[in-house]
């Protein structure tokens, strides 16, 4: 009996929804264009989050912004494009001593820059099952993920010195889908300025070889293990994982 009185309900709240968003479409606002500032947020937070996580020499900040143009297609539904952009650059810096043997030190000091940066094109489609302000969304996009290592080793010992250059770049594509829910709040009559914050999650499918793969083809023995760092950057910062939009714009 409670399940039936729930579906009931539930239909109910979606015809008056329907009702009155089709009575409504012919004077709505239908478009609106907004900036997202959820990857600048992304950006602002990776020196924080270095210093709170403590590796030794290693510093960075970044950056990121995201645009939308919505059409409502009826008081129902919408679609969307979306531009997004992130990009972080990254210093590492690393000075040891090492024996190499009885009596002899090997000094490596180490500096390596790194930069990281997203680019993706995204098409959404939104449901207002309320007819405003409430929406679903769902997407599927287009990413890339370029990075970007440059630097230098310089060895010292009593068997002599040597510097080892590194420069290696690489890119891979993904693509995306995700869901995520929200709201867009107006503060004019019929459109106007408007604010639409909404929470979500982004799934990326990585397409060729993976960033481990292309270093080995680079660098070959040398290649670093980056099967547990890279794959995390991938799935929670720069393509994937949870998402907070909070979007600001205008609706006409």
């Amino acid at each position: 009996m409670v399940k039936k009185s729930l579906l009931v309900l539930i239909m109910v709240v979606f015809a008056v929804g329907g009702a009155f968003a089709q009575n409504s479409f012919s004077s709505m606002a239908k478009n609106t264009i907004t900036i997202d500032v959820g990857p600048t947020i992304v950006g602002f937070a990776i020196a924080p989050a270095i210093n709170m996580v403590g590796v030794e020499g290693l510093s960075g900040s970044g950056k990121g912004v995201a645009g939308q143009y919505e059409r409502q297609l009826s008081g129902l539904l919408s679609v969307a494009g979306r531009f997004a952009y992130l990009s972080t650059d990254l210093e590492l810096l690393v000075k040891e001593a090492r024996d190499a043997a009885p009596g002899v030190t090997v000094d490596v000091n180490a500096k390596t820059d790194m930069n990281l940066t997203s680019f993706s094109g995204e098409g959404h489609i939104r449901f207002y099952p309320l007819g405003d302000t409430f929406f679903l969304d769902g997407m599927v996009g287009y990413a890339q993920l370029k990075t970007v290592f440059k630097g230098k080793i310089d060895v010292n010992s009593a068997y002599g010195s040597g510097t080892k250059t590194i420069d290696f770049d690489a890119s891979r594509d993904y693509l995306k889908l995700g869901a995520k829910l929200g709201w867009r709040i107006s503060f004019g009559k019929n459109g106007g300025f408007t604010f639409e914050p909404s929470v979500g999650y982004s799934y990326g499918i990585g397409m060729g070889d993976t960033f481990q793969e292309k270093l080995k083809k680079e660098l070959g023995g040398d290649a670093p293990d980056v099967n547990d760092i890279i794959p995390l950057i991938e799935n929670y910062v720069f393509i994937g994982g949870p998402r907070v939009s909070l979007a600001f714009g205008y609706r006409f």
